[in-house]
């Protein structure tokens, strides 16, 4: 059976300029002069596939380039080499308050991502209404996103992510913020949606939550997948 989710020997480099300060004269006069360019290859000839109904972990510290792989995967970013094969719809969680309108409120929020995940006017306020139960953000719901504090933004993205009807999840650090009470209750919802069949991937710099719920843990170091956890990583759990 093929891979619903696949990536072949993908590679993503950002070029970062350095600028000396300097007065405004100088610049105008001689632009770009003494700046240093340089690239950063963020994600380095990775291949990766996902079976149907599989949970994926990706472990590694900060900058190893897990976030762009997962960016990637979601077509969020266009890959510089290699190809990215999507047999599947995807529901994706980012960094708080990716997706959202800082402008408009909960409710809002939620019915845009309705639409966009293609759900139909009969299903979308059950959407909603499934939505606003998980997220439980009381009055908020009505408020402006800017006014959210940031274990409200991860409560609202997270239950967008796990309410849609997408058969794979891209979930990038949930855990980040958020009471115990709300985590309990968030793995509790990771956990019947492995059951149900959808398939997974995980990013986290967390091991012990990633052998939680997933059938195998990736290592990322360097913006490469090893095959095995580098000594130094393990130490870090």
């Amino acid at each position: 059976m093929d891979p619903v989710l696949s990536c072949n020997n993908v590679t993503k480099s950002f070029r970062r300029t350095l600028i000396p300060v300097r007065h405004l004269q100088e610049r105008m006069v001689m632009p770009g002069r003494g700046c240093t360019q340089w690239s950063v290859t963020a994600v380095d000839d990775v291949s990766l596939h996902i079976a149907e109904g599989e949970w994926v972990g990706i472990f590694g510290l900060n900058g190893s380039g897990k976030t762009t792989l997962l960016r990637l995967l979601a077509g969020l970013l266009a890959p510089d080499s290699g190809c990215i094969v999507c047999r599947t719809s995807l529901s994706c969680f980012f960094e708080l308050g990716v997706g959202f309108h800082e402008e408009h409120s909960g409710e809002e929020n939620v019915r845009m991502h309705g639409i966009l995940q293609g759900i139909g006017s009969e299903s979308l306020q059950q959407f909603l209404r499934n939505v606003q139960a998980f997220a439980d953000l009381g009055e908020h719901w009505q408020l402006p996103f800017k006014c959210y504090s940031s274990g409200m933004r991860m409560r609202l993205g997270f239950a967008v992510a796990t309410a849609a009807p997408a058969e794979t999840l891209l979930l990038d650090e949930i855990f980040a913020v958020g009471d115990i009470i709300f985590k309990k209750r968030c793995w509790e919802r990771l956990l019947s949606l492995k059951t149900s069949g959808k398939s997974a991937i995980m990013v986290s710099h967390d091991l012990k939550d990633l052998w939680r719920v997933c059938d195998r843990v990736l290592f990322m170091e360097g913006g490469q997948i090893c095959e095995h956890a580098p000594a130094h990583l393990l130490q870090t759990v």
